[in-house]
């Protein structure tokens, strides 16, 4: 009955969502937070940088929410952003720089533009014009391009030669730029040449990391690591004199960076928010309603003000009276370690803050670690029935019986008190701790179940089917073991690669899964062992973006699907891996970033990442199959598809097909439904009208013998 109306619970989603042509993206899901590193604004919208998690985008100019735009960067680590009225540019402290031109139909991606750039570790950006920028790197100079990116030169300077190039602004018909040691200089020819723009308050001064440009009062302010320091007349004088600009702040005050809206200065600090109006310095907290006082960056924004912090994400308030209110919804890169969900509704989530359960569908969250005694180390979740245990880095195993209101140890019998990963059958639970070693729960002890691996064995996952565990290993393949009793066995026929990163099986336990780095998903008989390599796992944009479709990361069961991640993509089959499609959109998912676990809700898919929290996708993207071990391969290959690939129509050949088809189903490489055939019977050929866009796409025959899948290529 229960699975009777999963199903029906699937198929009524499908419908609504093939009935209005509608299909979503995977979104975030919290919680939501974390760190800001840079910031911009252009035109209506502000995008914020983060120390890993990417870059975000407000959803509108009343930041009411943001988006996020991972998809195409190597690296999240941003650390400079620009705008040059029709371009969009991202500096990473380790990648380089990044365009935000590329399409894939009508969603947006990052495209890599290194060329001529000696040194990736970018510290600031600068656009002079829609197509040309300056760009500063970390101990490597300055280079331009004058044709927004496809190439780059070095700017050649004895100032700035082999320097930390931190800021770069423009001061009337001045370019200023700022060294990490040497200070201050400027440029009046747009870039090419360059001399020191300094006094004894500047001149060779360490820690020169932020500079900003007062228009309306021609100020330009300059942060070291002896203070604040504020120019007059900066675009026009060439004898600059430097004047410490410190008066109201408290001693010790480590300044970040510096902003200004025209009125008025903004100072980020380690002890918040700063503000003074220009000309007579008098600095000021700044303060109200904030939740943290570690503060990166102030963006002043047209009659409102937000700041980005350390850890706690992104704050706003009107700039004419201070009143700070959270403003991260889908800001979400908090470093999350785990992931679990539950029925309808539960996800339960570790982050660097601690255990937060939803209740809700992640819509919101509440701290959950009352006895959680090293909440901040959670390396693992996992559900046993309605009780949540968790794997800690120092504190060993907590179990909750009431989803996370309280939490007791549970430890006895193990060794070692770091705990990597939780495992949980119908009817029982396992874990894998630092050392390696597996335990099984007995009772109320940990009891060790190692007996037949190989000294050195290095366990990646677990899996079960039928009455046996199904070990994954990281370089000695896989091994199979009673659940009650005995010993490990090897069982690598035909895995020609012994680096298992995860396994899985599906619900009959009749086909059970590997998932390997570099060699795609193997897939077995459960009663024959013998291996026997899937259909290549890739999406054709992240194979686009050079992301690895071989290297697995994690698998998973649900519904009739097996699913497999990698990074910044998970696909699923139902046909035991003759094909795959794309678990749901994956725009959203981080290129730069692991899918390392794969959860489920009633009618939802989620996904956890390292450093952008939890994505989520409605289960209903996914075509409603019968049952995973109906699909019949001998069929399959009866069948044949001509012209293929083709320009539009195309035959589906019948001729030699020993089975009587009952209707016939097309759906592309997302998953959507483009076509169903009912009256099909005695058929030979069946021509298909397909006035589909270009793309790959699979014809899915149900006939009495089962199902039988073919692919055809539109061009």
């Amino acid at each position: 009955m229960k699975n009777l109306l999963l199903r029906s619970l699937i198929l009524l989603s499908l419908f609504i969502g093939t009935t209005h042509k509608a299909l979503a993206h995977f979104g975030s899901k919290g919680p939501f937070g974390g760190y800001v590193t840079c910031s911009m604004v252009y035109d209506s919208l502000v995008y914020l940088g983060t120390a890993n998690g990417g870059v975000y985008r407000s959803t509108n100019s009343n930041l009411v929410a943001w988006s996020a735009l991972p998809v195409g960067l190597k690296s999240g680590k941003i650390s400079a952003l620009a705008h040059t009225g029709s371009y969009l540019f991202a500096g990473t402290l380790d990648s380089g720089v990044y365009i935000f031109n590329g399409y894939v139909g009508t969603d947006r991606h990052w495209i890599k533009i290194n060329t001529g750039l000696a040194n990736l570790k970018v510290k600031s950006l600068l656009a002079l014009d829609s197509i040309t920028l300056l760009l500063g790197t970390e101990g490597g100079g300055l280079y331009k391009t004058t044709n927004k990116g496809a190439t780059w030169t070095a700017i050649s300077s004895a100032s700035l030669n082999n320097a930390s190039v931190t800021a770069l602004v423009k001061v009337g018909s001045r370019i200023i730029a700022s060294t990490l040691a040497g200070g201050v200089f400027v440029s009046n020819d747009n870039g090419s040449n360059w001399t020191s723009f300094n006094d004894a308050n500047t001149l060779n001064i360490g820690g020169t990391i932020s500079l900003a440009y007062n228009a309306t009062s021609n100020e330009l302010a300059v942060i070291n690591k002896n203070g604040l320091y504020i120019l007059t007349n900066a675009s026009t004088t060439t004898t600059p004199v430097f004047n410490a600009a410190q008066t109201g702040l408290a001693t010790g005050t480590v300044l970040r960076s510096i902003a200004t809206n025209g009125t008025n200065w903004y100072l980020a600090t380690d002890k918040g928010v700063y503000a003074t109006p220009t000309g007579t310095i008098n600095w000021t907290a700044a303060n109200s309603g904030l939740k943290t006082t570690d503060v990166v960056v102030v963006v002043p924004f047209r009659t409102s003000l937000v700041v980005g912090t350390n850890k706690e994400g992104v704050f706003k308030t009107a700039a004419s009276s201070i009143a700070w209110v959270e403003n991260n919804t889908n800001y979400n890169n908090v470093v999350t370690y785990s992931m679990e969900t539950s029925g309808v509704a539960v996800v339960v989530a570790a982050t660097e803050n601690g255990v937060f359960v939803s209740t809700d569908l992640a819509a919101t969250y509440a701290r959950a670690n009352k006895g959680l005694t090293d909440s901040l180390n959670v390396n693992y979740l996992r559900f046993f029935g309605t009780v949540l245990y968790a794997g800690t880095k120092n504190g060993g195993v907590f179990v909750s019986a009431d989803t996370g209101k309280t939490w007791t140890a549970a430890n006895s019998g193990l060794t070692n008190l770091n705990i990597k990963k939780i495992f949980a059958s119908n009817t029982n639970v396992y874990v894998l701790d630092a050392n390696n070693v597996l335990f099984q729960l007995v009772g109320s002890t940990w009891t060790s179940i190692q007996t037949g691996l190989p000294t050195g064995t290095v366990p990646s996952s677990l899996a079960f089917y039928g009455t046996k565990l199904l070990l994954g290993t990281l370089g000695q393949g896989v091994f199979t073991r009673d659940v009650t009793s005995g010993s490990w066995t090897a069982a690598n026929t035909g895995l020609t690669n012994l680096n298992v990163t995860s396994v899985a099986a599906n619900a009959s336990g009749k086909k059970i899964f590997a998932g390997t780095d570099g060699s795609g998903v193997f897939v077995s008989d459960a009663t024959s062992l013998s291996w026997k390599q899937t259909s290549p796992v890739s999406i054709e944009h992240t194979t686009l973006m050079g992301l690895d479709g071989s290297k697995i990361q994690e698998m998973a069961y649900y519904a009739g699907y097996i699913f497999a991640s990698y990074r910044g993509g998970l696909l699923a089959t139902s046909d035991n891996g003759t094909t795959w499609i794309a678990g749901g959109n994956q725009f959203n998912l981080p290129s730069y970033t692991a899918v390392y676990r794969i959860s489920f809700v009633t009618t939802r898919v989620f996904v956890t990442t390292e450093n952008n929290a939890l994505y989520s996708n409605a289960l209903s993207e996914l075509p409603t199959i019968t049952d995973i071990d109906e699909v019949n391969n001998a069929l399959s290959a009866s069948i044949s598809i001509s012209p293929n690939p083709t320009k539009g129509d195309f035959n589906i050949q019948l001729k030699d097909l020993d089975a009587t088809v009952n209707s016939i189903t097309i759906f592309d490489n997302m998953g959507r439904l483009m076509q169903t055939m009912t009256q099909v019977k005695g058929m030979e050929t069946i021509t298909v009208s397909a006035n589909y866009p270009t793309g790959l796409y699979f014809v899915r025959l149900n006939t009495d013998k089962g199902i039988a899948v073919k692919k055809v290529v539109i061009e």
